[in-house]
């Protein structure tokens, strides 16, 4: 807990400077809830792009939901389709999803399925994530999702940093529930 808080007061304290690092910070404030109430570390946020404003947010919910499937985009997606219902993959034009973390093989297939068209991630996860191994999902998935953006997110190399160490500094959680 005491390296969450050292992480937080820098990003309460750090001056925006990229295109992106408005959003980054409200991503890692999620993901910081999401590794405080004790699971994974990782947040996500839908920005309307007309407005250029978060409307909407998420966070890794796994082990305090009991639910395997709420993984930060998944719990986002969630809110956003209960609320907007039948339009919502429509409505999801109008949006930007960030994520702190490059999304799951899981996580991809549903922000592909659900419209999302652009994402962007904070940091990278070579060993989980599915950004980088795009062109190795199936060929429909990649059909469905050809014109849309997935890419790294235009925001200070301080910012993908301390993502990353959010999410690393609970990557043991799993391990420990098990045991």
């Amino acid at each position: 807990m005491e390296e969450l808080d050292l992480l937080e007061k820098r990003i309460e304290n750090f001056t925006p400077l990229q295109r992106h690092d408005g959003y980054a910070l409200e991503v890692i404030k999620e993901a910081l809830r999401a590794a405080k109430s004790g699971t994974f570390g990782v947040g996500a946020v839908l920005v309307n792009k007309t407005t250029q404003q978060v409307e909407y947010r998420g966070h890794n919910r796994v082990f305090t939901e009991s639910r395997s499937d709420l993984h930060a985009e998944m719990d986002l997606l969630n809110t956003f389709e209960t609320q907007q219902g039948s339009a919502s993959r429509n409505l999801l034009k109008d949006y930007s999803l960030f994520t702190s973390l490059e999304s799951c093989p899981m996580c991809l297939c549903r922000i592909i399925t659900a419209g999302v068209t652009e994402v962007y991630h904070l940091a990278d996860d070579p060993d989980g994530g599915m950004v980088h191994l795009f062109d190795q999902l199936p060929p429909v998935w990649q059909e469905i999702a050809q014109g849309r953006i997935f890419k790294k997110a235009e925001c200070s190399d301080e910012l993908s940093a301390i993502a990353g160490q959010v999410f690393l500094l609970t990557v043991g959680l799993n391990e420990q529930l098990e045991q």
